[in-house]
């Protein structure tokens, strides 16, 4: 049984000055001028989100730069006014956590009950950070094509400079099915996970101890390269994702997935001429997420079963029943008796045509060698037939229930919070490839063989407050700055039973 507990809470407070942008919110800069790119100070600005109406203002400094930082993400409305010019507005404008978006202003001279809408613009470039990044948003999840499993992470090789997906551990110590992938060359094991900022990254191999379900990941960042000190614990990728947040508007999803045996080719060990082993995945769930109190309070839950099941051919080599009598005859290569010869090894003498008598074989382990059920039972191949001279079948499969929920308290323009939990419930069986004997594992997607079940649980609490008027200290050159301080006042992680 596997149980681990990862909790992290973390308090940001954004004040004026200048540093990076914060690892769970994002960051609107920019400049206002006016027609002839005169700064015009004092403006006032102010950003909306489209969905939860979250509303952050500030005003532009003396050369008319402005910052919001410690927005959450989400698509934002931009108004800008100034006496003496009309009003600018510009929505559609995507935050995203640990980014900088840049929006810079034209007001032109009019009346402030006269107005500008721009509602398309052109693609945002990334112009305040040096980092390589990638980012792939839940609408694309959930409309491309993803193998079975449906973990974002098999969607990893997509992106330039990443190496295809590896899993080589059991379903005990990896219930979620994390997967492992080197970055540009580097090792496997020092790319950095977190998920809404709580580090990730397990002990294990150092696989991703928790994968959210696909329909509950509102975005997935990846930066590959030029790190910023913030993406700390990273060599080679530094991986951050975002679950999805209520709005005030009820959204909701039911999705279920099912594959076949018929769907799927022969084992390449199987026999071709009796009907396909049996393979049955299913996977199904449901996500709902709105208001509680409208603009305030949101919530959102995600739900996902996860049943397979199969049973797994597997042709090995084991030895015939002469070997088993101690009859090496049909090999080549003598056999030595341990009680000759001298202590380092020469002298001694081969046992009489390669054949040990039987009370030179241990009590012990010619019982295990007289247990029934592997035993030669189908026609071997090389020079011995011995290999190849086993088959056998046996069930495998995974159970598994997992629960994803986040509520979004925001009771300020101030200040922002949230709370996300995520738990996993799970148990599995693989037999070994001799039955009841045990043996290795017969199938190929767990390395453990046996029972196991147990929880899983990871979560956040994080807290972000604006303790100061952005404006009210900005620097007196230059566009804008920001000062960003994330403690990470509590971080928990138990485990009990074995990995």
């Amino acid at each position: 049984m596997v149980q681990r507990t990862v909790f992290c809470v973390a308090l940001i407070l954004v004040a004026a000055g200048e540093a990076p942008a914060q690892l769970l919110q994002g960051t609107i800069d920019g400049n206002v001028t006016d027609s002839s790119q005169a700064a015009i100070p004092a403006a006032i600005v102010t950003a909306k989100d489209e969905q939860t109406k979250f509303i952050r203002e500030t005003n532009t400094n003396s050369v008319g730069g402005y910052s919001l930082p410690g927005l959450p993400p989400g698509t934002y409305t931009i108004t800008v006014s100034s006496a003496g010019f009309q009003s600018y507005t510009q929505t559609g404008i995507a935050v995203r956590p640990n980014t900088i978006r840049r929006v810079d202003v034209t007001l032109n001279v009019g009346q402030v009950s006269e107005s500008v809408t721009i509602v398309a613009s052109a693609a945002a470039l990334q112009t305040d950070r040096a980092e390589i990044r990638s980012d792939i948003t839940g609408n694309t999840l959930i409309n491309v094509p993803v193998p079975i499993g449906r973990n974002y992470q098999l969607l990893m090789p997509t992106i330039p400079g990443i190496s295809e997906a590896q899993n080589a551990n059991s379903f005990a110590a990896n219930p979620t099915r994390s997967v492992n992938f080197s970055v540009n060359g580097t090792p496997t094991n020092i790319n950095n996970f977190s998920i809404d900022g709580t580090n990730s990254r397990g002990v294990i191999d150092s696989t991703f101890t928790y994968i959210p379900t696909l329909e509950a990941v509102q975005e997935v960042s990846v930066v590959t390269n030029s790190f910023d000190a913030e993406q700390g614990l990273a060599g080679g990728a530094a991986i951050a994702l975002q679950i999805k947040s209520g709005s005030n508007v009820v959204h909701g999803s039911l999705f279920g997935f099912h594959t076949d045996q018929h769907l799927k080719a022969y084992q390449w060990a199987a026999d071709r001429t009796q009907p396909k082993p049996k393979y049955i995945y299913n996977q199904y769930g449901a996500t709902i997420g709105g208001p509680i109190k409208e603009d305030k309070l949101f919530y959102f839950v995600s739900y996902e079963g996860t049943h397979y099941s199969e049973n797994v051919t597997q042709n090995v080599q084991v030895p015939t029943l002469a070997m088993k009598a101690g009859d090496l005859s049909a090999s080549p290569t003598p056999i030595y008796d341990p009680q000759t010869g001298n202590p380092d090894g020469t002298g001694r003498r081969p046992f009489p045509n390669n054949i040990i008598q039987r009370d030179r074989i241990d009590p012990g382990i010619q019982a295990i060698l007289n247990l029934p059920g592997w035993a030669p039972n189908t026609q071997g191949s090389g020079a011995f037939g011995l290999a190849r001279n086993y088959v056998t079948s046996a069930p495998n499969y995974q159970w598994r229930r997992q629960y994803d929920a986040k509520l979004t308290y925001n009771p300020t323009s101030k200040l922002s919070t949230f709370v996300r939990f995520g738990f996993v419930d799970h148990n599995a069986n693989t037999d070994g490839i001799f039955g009841p004997l045990g043996g290795l594992p017969i199938s190929r997607a767990n390395t453990g063989s046996g029972f196991v079940q147990g929880h899983l649980f990871q979560g956040t609490i994080s807290a972000t407050y604006v303790a100061l008027p952005i404006s009210s200290s900005m620097p007196t050159t230059g566009i804008s700055g920001r000062t960003s301080t994330m403690c990470h006042l509590v971080e928990m992680r138990t485990s009990a039973g074995p990995s």
